[in-house]
């Protein structure tokens, strides 16, 4: 396809206003091809020729020695001369046996009879397929040329002489733009990229060439010897998904749990490792040892790999998989975009939710310390934790004394009707690639904001003979920062990443209920402000040796995650009376600070012709500090007090009943509630894998070296400590039948350690429900072997179909379970080792498209996973739950995925629909009783796309629009239901 003669003056007119005058291009070939690593001098100017083999200086007029060298040996020079300031040069130089064969063209931009031109063309291949890309528009920037991709993946322009920048789309594989790109008259500019539906494609090189053959080398998807899946940032952004969490409950087997926590077949956190970057990652949860996945906000996100088979070189607890997100890289050019988004719900937007009055900086997301423990308070308790003796007479806390303290507190426990505002954001990226003659150095940052509200509507529960309605409103403010700066060339990659992520949750929820078997009516208030946050500085390098044949990966890196709950405040009143013992304000603080250095080499080398051997080996050293800070104040009315008790807290709690004494303040904190704990852990492994080209082998260990320990600084009980020294092997098979059929099989065997919390004395409280939790230390590590079989087959380089199957055999497995108590201590949840579980599965994964058109394109894909997990218990467990089997807590038996997409590649612009479901699940065990069960639900997202023009881009989608119940059920009775809503948002992205 040749342009018109209008469109070559057009654009040549575009980039004679761009060149500079003096300059002079030149480009170095041998055979065809471009020849790296070669020094080029003029006029005592010294550059290197990089991949693309293009060099460029600037001139004066005059006469011009040009020589060249590689690696300190001179290959010969040559001479040419400009007669004015304003004339470039374009020299093309083929290496003939070694020597130079220069030829010089040289002109004066803008004063030419005809417009110089030469050839763009290139061709794309798929990261996945290692085939070619077809139905890719390619676009010349600046210009209105542009084509598809051909059947073959090749694609061709005819264009005037100059720089240029492409801009390529495609319905899967998403977007990229290249820069600076040369064309030189004449010649032929070959563009060979590789492009992945991950969204990690990147230009494979850029040479001056007569013809290409394309290569057919597998990509890395494809070749692993282990069951993967990638989730690019093109994906999350076609599929909407605004965080980690929401983009990985469409992966095949994998579900969420609190729409934060996956499930990775049939298994919870416990069982699943997350890296960030390579680096292991602490938790912002107290309750739990895995990451929730809604901290991480799309926008900062590269991509998502989801590895369900263990490898050596993974961490030791990848029994259900390994989450291993990336943040953004470095970008391919200059970045300079914005985008505002706003949003609502159906049923939540500007209707009347729970609310109440906070601090003056609450729309940040920070507290400005109107909810901090008040400093009387604090130094008259030792920070909350020595109880306060009142009496008359000197020694102890005098009646003055006291009602100070009570009177410190701010009087603030009202909750209010407020209208629940739209949803509003922003976004704001940045960033740029500077080509040096040493290589590329990069800038990208990113700083996001966002403020939602969520509510519960037409709550409801009913559950041995206890029923009600409760509201339930939060509202979530996330701020984001990111910086990434690095340096890349053909052989190094350095990177520094700096990351900060807040998610701040204010959530207000009031209940009535009727307590039929004590005739009691309970009204419970309860208002909780959390801040999380994960900050981190991570430093990289990857370098390649020997041809490319030895390659080195470091990291380094330091964390910190926090949570912070200050004046949780909650209170009851039965059958109309406060009960004073029900008030209390709760000060808890979590920090848990995480540095890391992690080294990896590989050796991959061809011993002959048909066989390879790649060797690894690599070592990790782990520390995690986690302090836990935990500060209960109760209140009480003495009994020779006359207060009417039926009043609003707020006139009952009041500075004058301080001072006369018909209220004070108690310290409820026990010695156990904060603790301090370490998780230190050093491992190191090797394995070896042989490609015997239709077969590879892979064979290697782990060893990792533990140590847990918790200990009490306000109590006397002794410290618990948990170590242990494992070494966990592995052995996989990889058969390629033909280019369209791969089978992988692999057994290993992995582990699974108790959370740090799950091992604590302290009683800590479930962010949720205020359940009480409480510590096994005796808990032991839990042991699993694994066997893992899927086979793929690929209908094209981007339709395939697979089914996997796999087994887990757990002994000793740790589940959520009841305590042996009496009393209050009867009703919260501990932890146990059960005897054993099995977990056995199949899942099914397609990708087909649909429409293939110069117009229209279209494609459907989706999983269907099935589940069977069962978990043997205990002596103990199976006492009080009246049963000796079940399921495993939070597993569903069926998980189901489909997208259907379509897109207008005339006008840009592209729609998908996506349809999720979960099955039935445990979601707590209880006494004597059938567990409660999360009934499974579907629910329906529509996202719309529309680029409307090469900076403009607008967003809409829709959420959850079906709106099912959400239901939770005991033995097919439901004992809870709500609605969350449907949600309608809407974004406008431009690029300056």
């Amino acid at each position: 396809m040749k342009p018109t003669r209008v469109l070559l003056a057009a654009a040549s007119s575009l980039f004679v206003s761009q060149l500079m005058a003096g300059e002079a291009v030149l480009y170095i070939t041998e055979d065809g091809s471009a020849v790296r690593d070669l020094a080029v001098s003029i006029d005592g100017q010294k550059k290197l020729v990089g991949a693309s083999g293009f060099v460029v200086f600037d001139i004066e007029k005059g006469n011009h020695k040009v020589e060249l060298s590689k690696y300190g040996e001179w290959l010969g020079e040559f001479d040419f001369a400009t007669a004015g300031s304003s004339q470039n040069a374009e020299v093309q130089v083929e290496l003939v046996g070694g020597e130079p064969m220069p030829e010089v063209n040289v002109y004066t931009p803008g004063q030419e009879e005809a417009a110089a031109v030469g050839q763009l063309s290139g061709y794309l291949q798929s990261d996945e397929t290692g085939g070619p890309v077809s139905g890719a528009r390619i676009s010349v920037a600046g210009t209105e040329m542009a084509m598809m991709t051909d059947a073959d993946g090749f694609f061709s322009f005819e264009l005037p002489r100059g720089e240029y920048a492409l801009n390529i789309a495609h319905p899967n594989y998403g977007k990229r733009d290249i820069a600076s790109v040369r064309v030189m008259s004449n010649v032929n500019t070959g563009v060979n990229m590789t492009m992945s539906m991950s969204g990690n494609g990147v230009i494979e090189e850029v040479v001056a060439v007569g013809s290409y053959i394309p290569s057919t080398a597998t990509a890395q998807e494809r070749d692993s010897s282990a069951v993967l899946d990638a989730i690019g940032s093109e994906q999350m952004a076609r599929f909407g998904d605004s965080s980690a969490a929401s983009a990985l409950k469409r992966v095949a087997g994998v579900s969420l749990v609190g729409g934060q926590f996956a499930v990775v077949r049939g298994l919870q956190g416990r069982y699943i490792s997350s890296t960030l970057n390579g680096s292991l990652m602490p938790s912002t949860d107290p309750m739990r040892r895995d990451v929730p996945l809604d901290l991480f906000p799309a926008s900062v996100l590269g991509g998502i790999n989801i590895q369900k088979s263990y490898t050596p070189d993974l961490p030791g607890d990848t029994t259900g998989g390994a989450i291993m997100m990336t943040t953004k890289g470095l970008p391919d050019g200059p970045v300079n975009k914005i985008k505002i988004n706003g949003g609502l719900n159906t049923r939540t937007t500007f209707s009347d939710v729970n609310g109440y009055e906070g601090s003056d900086t609450d729309f940040t997301g920070m507290d400005d310390g109107s909810r901090d423990l008040p400093s009387l308070v604090d130094s008259a308790t030792n920070g909350g934790n020595d109880a306060i003796n009142y009496c008359n007479f000197a020694g102890c806390t005098l009646p003055s004394e006291a009602a100070a303290l009570g009177k410190s507190f701010d009087n603030n426990y009202r909750v209010d009707q407020i209208q629940a505002k739209p949803e509003r954001g922003f976004s704001y990226a940045f960033g740029d690639l500077i080509s040096k003659d040493a290589g590329d150095v990069g800038f990208y940052g990113a700083v996001q904001y966002n403020d939602k509200t969520e509510a519960r509507h037409d709550a409801k529960t009913d559950d041995q003979n206890i029923s009600g309605t409760y509201e339930r409103s939060k509202r979530k403010i996330d701020a984001t920062g990111y910086f990434v700066a690095g340096f890349e060339n053909e052989n190094h990659k350095l990177n520094s990443k700096s990351i900060l992520l807040r998610k701040t949750d204010d959530t207000v929820r009031t209940s009535s209920v009727y307590d039929a078997d004590d005739n009691q009516q309970t009204k419970e208030y309860t208002l909780q402000w959390v801040e999380r946050q994960f900050l981190s500085q991570q430093f990289s390098g990857e370098h390649f040796f020997v041809d490319g044949t030895n390659q080195l990966n470091w990291r380094l890196g330091y964390s910190q995650t926090s949570r912070d709950e200050p004046d949780r405040r909650t209170y009851q009143y039965i059958n109309g009376n406060l009960i004073p013992s029900t008030i209390e304000r709760r000060y808890a603080e979590l920090t848990e600070d995480a540095f890391e250095f992690g080294l990896d080499y590989t050796f991959d080398q061809m011993i002959t012709d048909t066989i390879g051997m790649k060797l690894k080996a690599g070592m990790l050293m782990s520390t995690k500090d986690r302090t836990v800070d935990l500060v209960r104040i109760g209140f009480e009315i003495p009994s020779t007090s006359t207060l009417d008790v039926t009043q609003n807290i707020e006139h009952i709690l009041t500075d004058d009943n301080f001072d006369s004494g018909n209220a004070r303040i108690q310290v409820r904190t026990s010695p156990t509630d904060s603790y301090e704990a370490s998780d230190d852990m050093f491992a190191y492994y090797g394995s070896a894998e042989l490609d015997l080209t239709d077969v590879k082998i892979l064979a290697g260990a782990r060893l990792e070296d533990s140590e847990q320990t918790l200990s009490y600084p306000n109590s006397s009980v002794a410290d618990d400590s948990l170590s242990a020294n494992e070494v966990l092997p592995v052995v996989s098979v990889s058969w390629q039948a033909n280019e369209e059929t791969q089978v992988r099989f692999g057994v290993s065997q992995t582990l699974s350690r108790p959370g740090l919390t799950e091992r604590s004395r302290s009683v800590q409280y479930d962010p949720e429900t205020d359940e009480q939790i409480f510590g096994n230390p005796n808990l032991q590590i839990s042991k699993i072997t694994n066997i893992d079989l899927r086979g793929e087959y690929y209908f094209s380089e981007e339709e395939s179909v697979s089914v996997a199957l796999f087994s887990k055999d757990i002994a000793d497995p740790i589940e959520r379970s009841i305590p042996d108590g009496s009393g209050s201590a009867s009703d919260g949840s501990t932890f146990r080792n059960e005897d054993s579980a099995t977990v056995q599965g199949i899942e099914f994964d397609f990708r087909k498209n649909t429409l293939d058109g110069d117009a229209w394109s279209g494609f459907v894909s989706g999983n269907l996973t099935f589940l069977d997990a069962t978990v043997n218990l205990s002596e103990d467990t199976a006492r009080f739950e009246g049963k000796s089997s079940r399921k495993l807590q939070g597993q569903s038996e069926y998980l189901a995925n489909i997208q259907l997409g379509f897109d207008h590649l005339p006008s840009g612009q592209n729609i998908t629909f996506l349809v999720n479901y979960f099955d039935d699940r445990i979601y707590k065990t209880s006494r004597a009783l059938e567990p409660e069960v999360e009934e499974g639900r579907y629910s329906v997202d529509i996202v719309y796309q529309y680029d409307a023009t090469e900076n403009l881009m607008v967003k809409a989608k829709a959420n959850n629009i079906t709106d099912e119940k959400v239901v939770f059920s005991r033995d097919g009775k439901e004992i809870e239901s709500y609605f969350d809503g449907a949600n309608i948002s809407a974004s406008v992205e431009y690029s300056f």
